[in-house]
């Protein structure tokens, strides 16, 4: 599941979950959530795939309803604009 499709679930994620990303970071990029979010950032391997902490799910959920975005839908703007956020804000 790419990124940008992960976050079109945002409004059934719990509180508990974790986005992880692979890289480079990108909208396109395999997104997954985990869950329980584990007591670190460290890199999780699924199948075979390493992939990155990138946000707490909460975290994700807020910044990207805070821009006012339905929940039916992500523009590839506000996707790239939550990557710029988890690289340099977070």
């Amino acid at each position: 599941m790419t990124l940008k499709d992960l976050l079109l679930s945002r409004h059934r994620w719990t509180e508990d979950e974790t986005v992880y990303v692979a890289q480079p970071w990108s909208c396109d990029a395999e997104a997954i959530l985990v869950s329980p979010a584990p007591d670190t950032t460290e890199p999780v391997m699924r199948s075979g795939q390493r992939y990155e902490y990138f946000l707490e799910g909460f975290i994700a959920r807020d910044f990207i309803d805070d821009l006012g975005t339905p929940s039916n839908s992500i523009s590839v703007e506000v996707c790239e604009r939550l990557i710029r956020y988890a690289t340099y804000d977070a």
